[in-house]
């Protein structure tokens, strides 16, 4: 059904219009891939005249540089009537570059074949910049939950530092200063351990040699914390279904099953079970690490993975010593492996955190 305003300009001349103030760009091309119809917008967006471009091959839309690789996806979009994309960069008259996203598809021709290519082009600079500002923003919110994190527990591990010292310097009593020394050690200690987290959390090449199957490194490890575990009233069990072997860094995947089974302790005062599991799914090995505790807060998975992030720690009105500092070393040392890591929960149900790492050669 045409309207009355279509009719009274006719249809043609209401397609034509469409087509002409239409809010992409538009380039369409006949089956030798030179160019029959060019809108205006194009000459906004592609940096072209309209008139110039008219019989030009459709490649002289784009940069020299990705002419090759438009040719190619043309003569795809026609060979296999299927669509194709791909972004450029153009700089604009100001000489800033504009973002574009092509699309091409093919126009089908009245034996069944094609009869042309018509590209579709779209400006996704705005978006793509706010999308910028947007990842420094939240690049810089990490920076300023960090750098106060790290200035809190500094803060105080150095107050007690100088207490120590100060109190070692004025004693004359020998037993006194060596406690003094003693408290002043362990205060260093603490620090150091920050300072490695932070390493393990940020570092991508802090790689070790002591390779293992997964699946060994998990059974041996359940091994170790089968007894200490059962004293607290809390059961390990594990799920290992047949894996291609996967070789990792011992020593870092125990110290990452370490900090989940801490985290999996904390939730589980009380006693409870926790589940390690392997299985495969496609191209990767997946772990599971489940505990029945107290779970977490819908609003707080968002943020286990950042450092410093706790609600059990002194820093978050807690009664723990907790930095929070151990699940955003997991996920460091996973991603550094080449993995992923997500977690689920149910709140006063369960915790699941999911490890992925890809299989290769």
């Amino acid at each position: 059904m045409i309207n009355d305003s279509m009719t009274s300009a006719g249809p043609g001349d209401f397609y034509r219009d469409l087509v002409q103030h239409a809010a992409v760009a538009l380039v369409a091309a006949d089956a030798n891939f030179n160019i029959v119809c060019i809108n205006s917008n194009a000459e906004h967006l592609l940096n072209v005249r309209v008139g110039d471009m008219l019989g030009q091959p459709m490649a002289n839309v784009v940069p020299p540089e990705r002419r090759k690789l438009f040719n190619r996806l043309i003569r795809r979009t026609m060979l296999r009537n299927v669509s194709s994309e791909f972004t450029i960069r153009l700089p604009d008259a100001n000489g800033e570059h504009r973002h574009l996203h092509v699309v091409l598809s093919c126009v089908p021709g009245g034996t069944g074949g094609s009869a042309g290519v018509t590209a579709w082009v779209v400006d996704q600079t705005n978006r793509i910049r706010v999308d910028e500002r947007l990842a420094q923003a939240e690049k810089m919110a990490s920076l300023g939950t960090l750098a106060g994190g790290v200035a809190h527990h500094f803060n105080n591990i150095l107050g007690g530092v100088a207490t120590f010292v100060d109190f070692a310097l004025t004693s004359g009593d020998v037993s006194s200063m060596r406690r003094a020394l003693q408290m002043t050690a362990e205060a260093s200690s603490r620090a150091a351990n920050i300072t490695q987290s932070l390493l393990s959390f940020a570092s991508k090449d802090t790689h070790r040699f002591d390779m293992a199957d997964l699946t060994e490194v998990v059974l041996t490890f359940v091994h170790l914390v089968e007894r200490p575990l059962a004293e607290k009233n809390i059961r390990a069990q594990v799920d290992l279904r047949p894996v291609p072997i996967l070789a990792v860094e011992a020593n870092r995947m125990h110290q990452v099953l370490g900090n989940l089974l801490t985290n999996a302790e904390e939730s589980m005062p009380n006693g409870g079970t926790i589940t390690i599991a392997i299985d495969r799914e496609g191209d990767e090995v997946r772990l599971s690490f489940s505990d029945t505790g107290s779970g977490i807060e819908s609003r707080h998975l968002p943020l286990v993975f950042e450092p410093f992030f706790t609600t059990k720690g002194l820093l978050s009105g807690g009664n723990k010593a907790n930095p929070g500092l151990g699940l955003s070393v997991v996920h460091g040392i996973i991603t550094d492996m080449g993995g992923r890591i997500t977690v689920e929960s149910k709140l006063s149900e369960w915790t699941r955190f999911t490890i992925f790492l890809p299989l290769k050669e």
